[in-house]
C-alpha cells in the first residue's frame, strides 16, 4: 500500500543522503529526508553535472543532471546544474550503493 511504498521511499532517501555525505566534495541541496519526497539533488566539486550523469550512465546508473525545473534556485546558488538521483518502490538500497561506488569513480576521473 502507499504506507509502505512512502516509508520504503523515506528509508532509500535517508540512506543515500547519508552515503553521499560520505563521499568527498558531494554538496547535498534540500531539506532533511523525513521533508523531502523520493529525490537527493547534489552537486560534485570539479565535475560538472553533467558529465557526472555521463559516467554514472556507463555504470548503468541512472540520474538526472540540469536545472529540474528550478533555474532561479540554480542561479540564487551561483551553480550551473545539479545531479538528481530519484528512488521509488522498485529501488533497493544496493542501488544507493552503486550509486556511491559510481561517484568514488566520478573522483577518480576529475579529481
Amino acid at each position: 500500500g502507499r504506507d509502505a511504498i512512502h516509508a520504503h521511499e523515506q528509508e532509500l532517501t535517508a540512506y543515500a543522503m547519508e552515503r553521499l555525505e560520505e563521499v568527498p566534495g558531494v554538496k547535498i541541496f534540500g531539506p532533511s529526508a523525513e521533508k523531502k519526497g523520493g529525490v537527493v539533488a547534489f552537486e560534485f566539486e570539479g565535475a560538472h553535472p553533467h558529465d557526472v550523469a555521463q559516467v554514472l550512465d556507463t555504470q548503468g546508473i541512472a540520474v538526472r543532471a540540469g536545472h529540474h525545473c528550478a533555474m532561479p534556485l540554480h542561479d540564487k546558488f551561483g551553480i550551473p546544474a545539479t545531479t538528481r538521483a530519484s528512488f521509488y518502490l522498485y529501488n533497493t538500497l544496493a542501488e544507493v550503493d552503486a550509486l556511491v561506488e559510481g561517484l568514488y569513480r566520478v573522483k577518480e576521473l576529475f579529481g
